[in-house]
């Protein structure tokens, strides 16, 4: 089960096998032979993460080059087109016991990710949905978690909620048998203040998994994109977004003079902004002030 969260191919026939709401997608190898499921559209490797070599494409033309760019991103690797779904997207961290998922956060994703690349950046959590839509998410995550076989452990999801005349729409991008990645998961803390890290290592080892509810505050975290490829030379002003009232952290994870890849080729982030505050809204608005603070400075050839 665990297995096909690594195989965006096989994850999705899972769905399609037990209709769990996800685009419409089909397999391909050959980017002169695309299957056609309409534009926009969305081409991918099967075995990456991260966003690396996702690419939106709105023509014949435009996805042809595409899907050329994302074979070579994958090494030649299986790769999928996917409809792109308009609308808002959100993560859910949850963990499984005995095939029961239960909802640890649900964090929304304040930028559009419209493409053509999908860098991820802010996550705010406790989400600002309407209740009933939260309630519909965690079904459809669990639905997914069903269809594909997992029955203990983390599972980090992304979905999306399309709207039209019929109401709203969610449907499942991925779904990973993992926790959130990177250095997000301290945006995250339960009960007494443990980490996310230890609740899913107390329920590997079968120890007693109290109270999970989150802590009152609200919080979040930013990934800090990588705006262009080159070489990072400085990351001027971290002490002032520091000192920007609800910020907690600040984490640089590229040294100086080494080289940076901006997706869809990139596969990492810059570092990790991590906030807390009384309101989501609080916590969206110190992030983005923070982000303002920082200079990157990119040495390009």
């Amino acid at each position: 089960a665990a297995a096909r969260t690594r195989d965006k191919r096989a994850l999705r026939a899972a769905l399609d096998a037990q209709e769990v709401p996800q685009p419409r997608w089909a397999p391909f190898d050959d980017p002169d032979h695309l299957p056609d499921v309409g534009f926009p559209c969305v081409v991918k490797p099967a075995g990456l993460a991260g966003s690396q070599g996702v690419i939106r494409a709105d023509d014949k033309v435009t996805a042809r080059v595409a899907a050329e760019r994302a074979r070579r991103i994958a090494c030649d690797g299986p790769l999928l087109v996917e409809e792109f779904v308009p609308g808002a997207e959100v993560a859910v961290e949850a963990i499984l016991r005995s095939g029961a998922l239960e909802v640890l956060a649900l964090f929304d994703k304040p930028d559009p990710l419209d493409g053509p690349y999908f860098e991820e950046t802010i996550y705010v959590t406790p989400s600002r949905l309407p209740a009933a839509t939260q309630e519909a998410l965690a079904r459809v995550t669990a639905d997914a978690a069903r269809a594909i076989g997992l029955e203990e452990g983390p599972v980090h999801a992304e979905l999306r909620i399309a709207h039209d005349a019929g109401g709203d729409r969610i449907r499942v991008i991925d779904v990973a048998a993992r926790s959130i990645g990177g250095l997000c998961a301290r945006a995250l803390r339960f009960g007494a203040g443990i980490s996310l890290e230890e609740v899913i290592l107390r329920h590997a080892l079968g120890m007693p998994l109290a109270d999970l509810e989150r802590e009152r505050a609200a919080s979040g975290v930013m990934m800090l994109p990588i705006p262009t490829s080159g070489v990072l030379r400085a990351v001027h002003g971290q002490d002032a977004a520091r000192a920007v009232p609800g910020i907690v952290g600040l984490e640089i994870s590229i040294p100086r003079n080494r080289p940076v890849v901006a997706l869809p080729e990139g596969d990492r982030y810059l570092g990790f902004l991590f906030a807390r505050a009384d309101t989501p809204d609080a916590v969206e608005a110190a992030l983005r002030r923070a982000h303002a603070s920082l200079e990157v400075v990119i040495e390009t050839e």
